[in-house]
């Protein structure tokens, strides 16, 4: 399962201000040490279709991450990670039910790119959901949740189907 995924380049149409510091090379270091709540909280409502549906919860979960052990770093690294060519030739090779989700509303990896994904991997499957961003499994984890399981049980039944032929 895919959930706007990066793979091919891309070129975003907005960066979150935390993404934008984390990709400087001047700026890494300050941000594995500091990053303010406030920093935290315009990048999370970036990547929202709706950013209105993210509350104070949510911002906290986030900051509270980034707090922990290591995350900073991560991040970083992370976003050091920007040359998806090895990467993308071999996404043909995928030979594995694919679902891919993508937000309609994603400004940070284009849902183009879901398209793309979909092309490359056979028998892929591509829902996207018009309203929502680039992390749609928290905006609408009840939409999300119901793709994904209706993909699942669709290929449980039909490995229960091929294996109640073979008998």
């Amino acid at each position: 399962m895919l959930i706007d995924a990066a793979g091919y380049p891309f070129v975003p149409e907005s960066i979150p201000i935390g993404f934008k510091l984390a990709r400087s090379p001047s700026l890494a270091p300050l941000v594995q040490k500091l990053l303010p709540r406030a920093i935290v909280a315009a990048s999370v409502r970036n990547t929202y279709g709706d950013p209105e549906r993210v509350g104070d919860e949510v911002i906290d979960r986030y900051f509270e991450l980034t707090l922990r052990a290591g995350n900073r770093q991560a991040v970083v690294a992370r976003f050091a990670q920007t040359d998806y060519s090895e990467m993308s030739e071999r996404i043909r090779d995928v030979r594995v039910p694919t679902l891919i989700l993508w937000g309609g509303k994603d400004r940070l990896i284009p849902p183009a790119n879901g398209e793309h994904f979909h092309t490359d991997i056979a028998g892929s499957e591509l829902v996207v959901f018009p309203e929502l961003g680039h992390v749609p499994q928290e905006e609408d984890a009840a939409q999300t949740v119901a793709a994904a399981q209706r993909f699942l049980a669709e290929r449980a039944c039909a490995g229960c189907t091929a294996s109640a032929t073979v008998q």
